[in-house]
Parts: C-alpha cells; sequence; structure tokens
C-alpha cells in the first residue's frame, strides 16, 4: 500500500510512514476500545459483578429484575447514542478535520473509563450509564475517521483494504468484553483491568490524532483527485455555487452537499443500506425466537452458540474474502451492489420460507454472516469514489448512518406485529422485509445504466476527437503541400 507521493501534496505531504502508522494506530483504537456496545452482553455480568444498579435491588438481594431493568436501560441509550451520533460527529470531522474530531476522540474515551472508574468505586448508577454513553459514542466516531484515514493511501483504488479492515476490527471488537469475563476477578480488579483498558485506548486514540489529516490536508486531497477546482478557496461555503470538478461525462457537477444528498445516486443508496440494514438488525434481534420454530430446545441452544461464537469469529474469516472481492471489481459498484443484493435475497428467501427447516436456516445464518461486513465496506467504498469529496465524506455517512438508525425503529413494531397477531411466527414480517429487499434492485440497476450512459458519452468524444484530429491533420498536410 502506497501512501500519496509527497510532491502531491506540496503544503501537506503524506509520508507511506505516516500514512501507515494513522492507519494502524485508528485500527487498533476501533478494535480495542469499540466493543462496549455490541460486547455488551458479556459485559453485563462484569457490570453486576461490580455492583452496577445495585441499590435498586432489595437489601442483601444481587442481580434482581430491577438491576437488569437498570442495565437494559444503559443498554438502550447507548444503542440510541450511536444511531444519532455518526451525523454530528461526521459534521465535525468535515469542518474541522479528523486530526481534531481525533483529540476530541481521545478526551470521550478518557471521560468514559474515568467515569466507570469513578462509578466502581462510589456505586452510582448514573456515572456507568454517563462512562457507557460516552464509550458508546466514541468508537462510532473512530468508526468513522477509520474509514476516512483510507484516503491517506495512493488514489481511491486502494481504500477498500482499509474499508474491510475497519468493518474487522469493529465486528471483532466485542471479543475484549469477553475477555474482561476471564480477567475479572480471578486474575484482575475491575478498577485495575478497565484502567489497563482505558489507558491503551486513550494512548492509541491521541496517537492516531497526532498523524491524522485536518481539514487542509482533506481538501488538498480532493484537489489531488480532480474533485475541487482549483479556484475554490477551502473556507467558501458548500451551498454557494462553484465550478463544475468532475469530468462532465459522468454527469457529476454537484459541489454542494445539499446536491449531493438530493441526487437520486445518493437517495437510492440510502434506501438500499436502510433495507439490508433493517432486515440484518430485525434478524440478529429476533434470531433466538426464529430458531425455536424448527429445533428442539437442546438443538435450539447449541444453535444460538453457533451464532454467538460465528457472529464475531467469522468477520476474520469473512474479511479476506471481502477486501479480494472489492479489489477484483474495486470501481465497478454496479457488479457489487448487484452481488451484494444476491446475497440479501439468498439470505432473506430461506430465512422467510424455510422458518421449520434446519438446512435453510443454518444456510441463511452463513450468508447472514457474509453480508454482515461486506455491506458496510462496500457502502464506505462507494462514499470514497468520485464524485463524493472526502471534505464531504464525513456527512454523507452520517446521513446513510442516521438513515439505517431510522429503520432500525421498524424492529420493534414487526416483532410485536409477530407475536400478537401471528402467535409468534415470524413468517409475515420477514415477507414484509423480503419484499422490500427484492424492490432495491433499483440502485445497482442504476449504477449500471449511469455507467453505460458514460461509456457511450465517452466514446462519442473519441469519435468527434479523432474526426477533429484527422481534420486537423488533413488541413496541416494540405498547407505543407502548398
Amino acid at each position: 500500500l502506497k501512501a500519496m507521493p509527497h510532491d502531491a501534496l506540496q503544503r501537506h505531504p503524506i509520508t507511506t510512514g505516516r500514512a501507515a502508522f494513522t492507519i494502524s494506530a485508528s485500527l487498533l483504537t476501533l478494535l480495542i476500545g469499540s466493543g462496549t456496545v455490541y460486547g455488551y452482553n458479556a459485559l453485563r455480568p462484569v457490570l453486576i459483578q461490580d455492583g452496577a444498579f445495585n441499590e435498586l435491588c432489595q437489601e442483601g438481594e444481587t442481580d434482581c429484575s430491577e438491576q437488569r431493568l437498570g442495565l437494559n436501560f444503559a443498554e438502550t441509550m447507548c444503542f440510541f447514542v450511536v444511531d444519532i451520533i455518526a451525523l454530528p460527529c461526521g459534521i465535525l470531522v468535515d469542518k474541522i478535520g479528523l486530526r481534531g474530531v481525533s483529540y476530541w476522540l481521545s478526551a470521550m474515551y478518557a471521560l468514559g473509563f474515568l467515569a466507570i472508574l469513578m462509578a466502581s468505586q462510589t456505586k452510582i448508577s448514573y456515572l456507568y450509564v454517563i462512562g457507557l454513553l460516552l464509550l458508546a459514542a466514541a468508537p462510532c466516531c473512530t468508526y468513522l475517521t477509520g474509514l476516512a484515514s483510507g484516503k491517506m493511501l495512493k488514489g481511491a483504488s486502494n481504500t477498500f483494504y482499509v474499508s474491510s479492515l475497519v468493518s474487522l476490527c469493529y465486528e471483532v471488537s466485542p471479543m475484549f468484553m469477553y475477555l474482561l469475563q476471564i480477567v475479572i476477578p480471578e486474575y484482575l480488579s475491575f478498577s485495575t483491568a478497565f484502567s489497563i483498558f482505558g489507558a491503551i485506548t486513550v494512548a492509541l486514540s491521541v496517537s492516531t490524532g497526532m498523524f491524522h489529516m485536518t481539514a487542509a490536508e482533506a481538501y488538498e486531497i480532493d484537489q489531488v483527485h480532480g474533485l475541487v477546482s482549483e479556484k475554490e478557496s477551502i473556507v467558501e461555503s458548500d451551498v454557494e455555487e462553484t465550478e463544475s470538478c468532475c469530468d462532465p461525462g459522468e454527469g457529476y457537477a454537484q459541489s454542494s452537499i445539499y446536491e449531493h444528498a438530493l441526487n437520486p445516486r445518493f437517495l437510492l443508496h440510502l434506501m438500499f443500506m436502510t433495507v439490508v440494514n433493517t432486515k440484518n438488525q430485525f434478524y440478529v434481534a429476533t434470531f433466538a425466537d426464529q430458531i425455536d420454530y424448527f429445533a428442539s430446545p437442546e438443538e435450539s441452544a447449541n444453535v444460538n452458540k453457533i451464532f454467538d461464537v460465528g457472529f464475531f469469529v467469522s468477520a476474520l474469516v469473512v474479511t479476506p474474502i471481502v477486501i479480494a472481492f472489492l479489489g477484483a471489481f474495486r470501481g465497478r459498484f454496479d457488479i457489487i451492489f448487484s452481488v451484494l443484493w444476491a446475497m440479501t435475497m439468498m439470505h432473506a428467501i430461506p430465512n422467510t420460507f424455510g422458518k421449520e427447516s434446519h438446512t435453510c436456516q443454518m444456510f441463511a445464518m452463513m450468508i447472514f454472516f457474509l453480508l454482515k461486513p461486506l455491506k458496510w465496506a462496500a457502502s464506505a467504498e462507494f462514499l470514497h469514489h468520485p464524485p463524493y469529496r472526502l471534505s464531504m465524506y464525513g456527512r454523507l455517512y452520517g446521513i446513510v448512518n442516521i438513515s439505517c438508525g431510522a429503520g432500525a425503529l421498524t424492529i420493534y413494531p414487526l416483532t410485536r406485529f409477530a407475536f400478537e397477531y401471528f402467535e409468534g411466527s415470524f413468517f409475515y414480517s420477514n415477507l414484509i422485509l423480503t419484499i422490500l429487499e427484492g424492490t432495491i434492485f433499483v440502485f445497482p440497476l442504476y449504477l449500471y445504466l449511469e455507467r453505460q450512459n458514460h461509456t457511450k458519452f465517452t466514446r462519442h468524444l473519441i469519435h468527434e476527437s479523432t474526426a477533429l484530429l484527422r481534420g486537423a491533420s488533413v488541413s496541416s498536410k494540405s498547407k505543407l503541400e502548398l
């Protein structure tokens, strides 16, 4: 992986060493510090053992229902923060740069771990909540800064490595919460373990900030890739009119964030990601209930164990496949999202219509493990490529994340619909989502037609240019003869 050459960014050179260090530190920060939300099930017993929300129980009682409700409240608030924080963080990334945001994230990590350590000493429950909320918000923003660090590499074509590895780290990070179950209290106290955990995370986050890109460098990279007119000012407002900075054959003259956000190309991507993510989250949230339809209690327990282990371990196996796939079809988003759509249908159809079949449900599980990291890596790559600028990446990513979070709000109504009207059968809830997934093929179809139109336009330009060159050549020859 080569960093941008020194002469490409005369004012803000990004060397190979700087790019490699920043990306590595960002990946490690994400790997170690982002497991508190999606690894919450593993963290919960550790918090109960430490006495979180223990004051809600009767005197002398531990692990009561009120305590679990308090922990569930904290978990719900964490997921809410994860859904809404991406857009504000994206706005900050685009305005003050990745370096500035990385320093803010370092402070959030430090305050989050400090709040939990104070809660452990004082047994004040709201400090646990504050700490968990900070440790939910910071990794979500670290995920964004990690994805954006891919642009430190030479050209847009190599960013798929970083996009895939960032997804891998985010998927695997909950395993560290399971590690805490092992070391606490057998080898380390709660305070000691979280102190070490916090110190490493904060140190890595600060190191990332020291070498990450500034807003000015992001703008310079946009200029290098031809996405910004040389006459545009870095402080120019997004809503002002600017010169067209893209190849006219591509038909992307938009330089405003609003023009991009309202363009059918982005809106269809938004719809695609929202529908796919909603189905995936619904599948995870209701997996145990759906398995009960085809499995005995013993078999159901085994299948759930396979799912729990596979949910984290599969990313290690799948990521090389994702990297190879995105690398083989780099820039061909019509193919990438067509394959992604086909995979969503391969997951949805057996999951919906094979609800009583062990084979169908296991097949759907395997497809889900491959689909899960691929969809986010593909979306990150889509936003990395023209016509989208690095200086708009944070806001566009934030809009996608907000939309996916809004889609996830349908999980509860769909689950309630299944239990209240169909005695716990998820067939009709899955059928609704499967039909919606069928309609989103319009997005890869749009990308294919867009590419075809661009190819025709390019051939037309070549034809016209050839004719003009031939005419000029004949004219020059005639003048020479005269």
